[in-house]
Parts: C-alpha cells; structure tokens; sequence
C-alpha cells in the first residue's frame, strides 16, 4: 500500500514539472477559460520523453496517474480556482484490435479503433450528493462513484439513519454511452465483428455520430449485471480521435495542394481520371466516366424556400455476369471516404436504413444503417434486385430527398444519408436482351428505376480485338502483381477531396444554352401525336448535376459548354442502350424508367377497343384466336406480341378469361 502511496506522490511533482515546462501556456490558457474549457490534451509521446517510466505507470494505474496529473494542475495554477480540469491523452501506444481486449486489460490504458454504430441519449450522473437528514435537517456531502447512490451511513449530530436527497443541490455530470464495433476490413472470412460499450462522460458526450470512424483511448472497466450476475467490459473514455474524415475534412498538406493544381493544368486530366477508375478493370470507358464524376459530384443547393437539390448522383449497372461490377463496387467503397459496401441479399431494410434497439436502461435509440453511415460518402449496393421488395421501399426517399424518416418504437426521426449510391444488377434471366425493357429484365420497380441518373447495360458479346486486349490486361496483372494507373489512387483521392471542398462550379450561359437546346430539342420529338415522351425533367437535373462535375475534375469554378455536352454524351449513351424501343426507332423514357413502352401503351389501347368490338358480335365475350388474326390483320402486330399484351391485361386486371379461349373486359 506504501509502495503505491509513494508512486502516486512522485507521479504528482512529476506532473507539476511537466505541465510548468513542456506544458505551461496550454495549461495556463484552459485554466483562463475553465469553465467553458474543460480539457487539456496532452500528447502521450510527449510525456514518454519526459519521463518513460511515467508513461509506463499510466498505462497500469490510468485511474491513480490521470487523478495525480489533475491535482498537479491545481497545485500549479496561479489563480487558484480549483478547476477539475480533465486531462486526455492523445497518441497513446497501447493500441489494441477490439477482438484481442481480453481480461489481462482491465483496468489498464487502451486505445481502440472500430465504427461507431449507435448513440444513446445523455444521461446526468451524479457526482456529489447532497443529504438531508430527516431528523434534524442538517446537510451531508458523499461524493459517488457510481450509478448506485452511496447514502451517508448515520447523522452526524441526531445518530438518525434516514435521509432525503436534494437533487438541485448535487452536483451532475453529463454523461453518454457509444457502441463501437470493430472496423470490417480487419475481419477474415465468417468472423462477426465484436462490439463494446463506450461510456463518454463531461465534455466528450455529442462528440460522436453513427458512422464515424474513431480511435477511443480510455480505461477498460468492468461492471457486473445484475440480472444475469455476470461481468461485462466496457472502456471509460478518455479521447476521442476521428480517423476517417469526409472528403471535405481531409487534412492536406501545401505539396498536396501544390502537386493537385499542377495536375488540373494538364490538359489531359479528364482521361488521367478516367484511366485512374477501377484500374483492374479493363475498358467500359463510358462506365468508369460516370464513376469517376460521380467521385467528384456536383454542388449541393439549399433554395431560400428551404428546398434541397441533391449534387449527388446515383448510378446503376446492369449487366451480364463476371464483367468486373462487384470489383468496381469495391473499388469505390475503397476510395471514396465513408466508403459503403453492402449486398442485397444479406441486407434488411432496417440494415440500410436505421434499426430501433433498446438500451441498457430499457430506453430506445437508433443504431444507424449502411446509407446513414454512409453520409458524406459513397454506399455501393451489389445485387440491388435480389433485395425483398420490401427493403428495397428503404432506398426510395435516400435516392431522392437524401434523407430517411423514421417513426419506430415512439421515435419519430429523419437522419440525413446525403450520399451516391452505386448499385450493380444482374438480369433476370442471366443475359441481357436489348429487345425487352429494363423493367422486365431486372426485379426492380419503376420508381426506383427513374430515380438513377445513370443506368448502363454493360453486355458480355464477344469481340476478337477486345477480348485480345482484356486477356492481355488480366495475364499481365498476374504476371507483375500491380496495376497500371495514370494517378496514385492516394493523391486521386486528396484531389477529389481538394476538388469537392473548394470548387463550386455555377453554370455559365454557353452551359445553359447548351443543355436547353438538348433538352428541348429531345421533347419537340415527342411533340407529335403517336411519339412516346423522350425525356423529363429529372434527366434534365441529371445532366446539371454531370455538367457541374465535369468541371469538378478540372476544377473550373464555371461550367463550360464542352462540360454540358459531355454530360449529354453521356446521358444519350445510357439512354440509346435503354430507352430505344426497337419497333419505333425512338427514345421512351417510359422504357428507361422500367414501365411500358408507347409502342405496347398503344397495342394495350387497341386490343382493349377490339376486344369491346367482338363483345358484342360473339355475346359478351371474344374468341382469342380471332382477336389475334384480327390484330395481325388490321395493326401488323405478331402472334407473340398479342399473346404477350394479352398475358399484361390479364395481370394488371383489365381483362379475364370466362371460360377458355375467350376475354371479357372487367
């Protein structure tokens, strides 16, 4: 017991020495602002210097140094104010993966990196109770070190043993527990992520939102559960360091800045960037393009009505198997910060939105999901139609409005998921068939269809000079273990990071006339009677936000008329590849956005006027063979085509069968 009396002494002047040299102006400039300022944050190497043994002893008594190096403050403050100022220690060394914080370390200092998932409310908890004994009125002090109220034992003066506790006399403290979990690129195959509790206590509560990435530095306690009798770890903390910022947040040095705008000058940059996108992957040009503006994004707006226009663009790939989709996915849930991957079959609604868990003390709290964690960022979602249908009702609002409401277990919530969303699919019946719409390929509503910016069909046809060049690329990657890349995917990403803090492009007029004349060209062709409606004003937004971006790259603070037009290269690519309806030769957006086409709008129409014709010539019901000769006969519409219409009247309830081989309109 001396011999821990003594270390707690030394540990004492050794602090009152420190903080007067190394730390002097630090310490001296929160004691002027306690208590508004609460902390000072000392760096832990600093002290190794100092003093190793020192270092040493905080990390096996943290409780006893951390309380010595306080009143060292104290001991060394000129106004004498009593401030119970809170150390916290930054860069401490004792980092350890969250799977590996075994028994040994109770008790010790412990750093921890992991992902926060969940928040709790802010709780007070006290910390000096104040008594009143009901006998003779007098007033005790207890301080308490737990959530478990110490009474005193009896009064001092009247030997009474019952108290009454004056609450607006204690003292509280604010205090706040974090779930973290470890991060998932430390975990091999099959393992599940470990979790602990994280109690923040004064001014570290708030300081952490779901989806964060952190380093923890604390103290790992132990407390015992009540009801189930057994112990359970949690660390106290101590400091908080962000690990993964925003791109926005991303510290850049003068080089960096310096390297970055010797790059804008290049006038080869756009392809440079391209080049840079999914390196591994060889060709589809037009798909890494749209990956790589969609890295840069265009300018978020807030109108004075309140209203939100999204800079962020969404994009989805449909394509045949073993083309590389998944490898793009992953690629940019690498470099893009809040980076995102998840599956569509191992993900549940509530995995993408925000799940209602109750706490500890039978409170209810949100626990965020992928497209909350990933605000800020990029949520990359493989095998978009392979979700449930109704999971996939999650992503409409995030798509749109970039946020997610919540009304569950009496919490009524609307969490911000302004993120791009990148989502890969696989045709229905494994190949793509550009003679069928999207909609009838891929299990995936319309109305999460028109919400995409970009939709690509990336088809796996074989084609001599392409598959030489693809061959070529994936031997040499196994032959030399590395990529060829035009930019380091390090400074790419802090040139993204540079280019989306800095640059807010605005569109110029060439810009506007440009777009404008697209836009209304495409619609005067859908101006004719039987044409079907080539675009809308969603695409027209799509192609704002692609123009805003292209002049991202080059970080141009002015959208130029070369950017709007290869925004409409672009938007007319995805459109030829999705929106062509083959019997027409025209562009449908009703194709693109997964309905029906004009062209079966039409043959619907007339089919239905057929059918109400031999209704009445044959008694209230009309022979389906005569109904397709009559329709090959009048309109030159196949046998397929009209057994094909009749098959979508049954199943949207427009027409039935009263007895077999003849309709009746409902």
């Amino acid at each position: 017991m001396n011999t821990s009396t003594d270390k707690t002494k030394t540990s004492l002047t050794k602090f009152e020495e420190f903080f007067s040299t190394k730390y002097k102006d630090t310490v001296f400039e929160a004691l002027e602002k306690y208590p508004d300022k609460r902390s000072v944050v000392v760096d832990y190497l600093e002290l190794e210097m100092f003093d190793p043994d020192l270092a040493d002893l905080l990390i096996e008594k943290p409780e006893e140094v951390i309380k010595a190096s306080q009143t060292a403050i104290k001991n060394i403050d000129p106004l004498r104010k009593n401030a119970d100022l809170n150390i916290r220690l930054e860069n401490v060394s004792n980092n350890i993966p969250l799977r590996f914080l075994r028994s040994k370390f109770i008790g010790k200092f412990v750093s921890v990196d992991g992902i926060v998932r969940k928040t709790d409310e802010i709780r007070p908890r006290i910390i000096n109770a104040v008594f009143e004994c009901r006998g003779c009125m007098r007033i005790h002090e207890v301080s308490q070190s737990s959530n478990m109220i110490t009474e005193p034992s009896l009064c001092q003066d009247c030997g009474g043993r019952s108290f009454r506790l004056l609450q607006e006399e204690s003292e509280f403290l604010d205090t706040q527990t974090v779930k973290l979990q470890e991060p998932l690129e430390n975990l091999s195959g099959g393992e599940q992520p470990r979790q602990i509790l994280v109690v923040l206590e004064d001014d570290l509560v708030d300081s952490l939102t779901p989806g964060d990435i952190v380093r923890v530095t604390g103290t790992l306690r132990t407390v015992r559960d009540e009801k189930t009798r057994r112990f359970k770890n949690f660390i106290y903390g101590n400091y908080i360091e962000q690990l993964e910022q925003e791109f926005e947040e991303l510290q850049l040095s003068l080089e960096d800045e310096e390297m970055i705008r010797e790059l804008a000058a290049d006038p080869h940059i756009y392809d440079k960037i391209i080049k840079s996108t999914a390196p591994s992957i060889q060709g589809y040009r037009e798909v890494k393009e749209a990956i790589a503006l969609q890295l840069f994004g265009g300018s978020r707006k807030e109108l004075e009505d309140k209203t939100r226009l999204r800079g962020d663009i969404h994009i989805l790939i449909v394509g045949d198997p073993g083309i590389g989709k998944s490898q793009m996915l992953k690629y940019v849930s690498k470099l893009a910060p809040r980076g995102i991957y998840t599956s569509g079959k191992g993900t549940s609604g509530v995995g993408l939105t925000a799940a209602a868990v109750r706490d500890e003390l039978g409170g209810w709290s949100l626990e965020a999901g992928a497209l909350v964690l990933g605000d800020g960022g990029n949520v990359c979602v493989d095998e978009l139609d392979k979700m449930r249908p109704e999971d996939r009702s999650a992503i409409h609002e995030a798509l749109e409005q970039q946020t997610i409401s919540i009304a569950k277990a009496g919490i009524m919530a609307t969490l911000n998921s302004r993120c791009s969303v990148l989502a890969a699919a696989n045709p229905k019946f494994g190949r793509f068939d550009s003679y069928k719409s999207i909609a009838e390929q891929i299990d995936l509503p319309s109305t999460i269809l028109s919400r995409f910016d970009l939709i690509f069909v990336v088809e796996d046809k074989p084609d001599t000079e392409r598959d030489k060049k693809l061959a070529r690329h994936i031997l040499n990657i196994h032959k030399e273990d590395s990529i060829p890349f035009e930019i380091d995917p390090e400074l790419l990403r802090k040139y993204v990071a540079y280019a989306r803090r800095e640059v807010q492009p605005k569109l110029t007029d060439a810009a506007i006339n440009v777009l404008e004349e697209f836009y209304v060209g495409m619609r005067s062709s859908g101006a004719e009677e039987d044409s079907p409606v080539p675009i809308t004003a969603r695409q027209l937004e799509a192609l704002i936000r692609l123009s805003e971006s292209s002049a991202r790259i080059r970080l141009k603070e002015e959208v130029s008329a070369e950017d709007a037009q290869k925004a409409i290269k672009l938007q007319k690519a995805c459109l030829k590849q999705v929106g062509l309806d083959p019997e027409t030769g025209k562009i449908d957006i009703d194709k693109v956005e997964g309905r029906a086409p004009k062209s079966d709008r039409d043959k619907f129409r007339l089919l239905v006027e057929l059918i109400k014709e031999f209704e009445e010539e044959y008694g209230g019901k009309a022979p389906i063979n005569i109904l397709i000769s009559e329709m090959e006969d009048r309109y030159n519409v196949s046998e397929e085509k009209v057994e094909e219409v009749i098959r979508i009247l049954k199943h949207k309830g427009m027409v039935f069968e009263p007895e077999r081989g003849y309709l009746k309109i409902v």
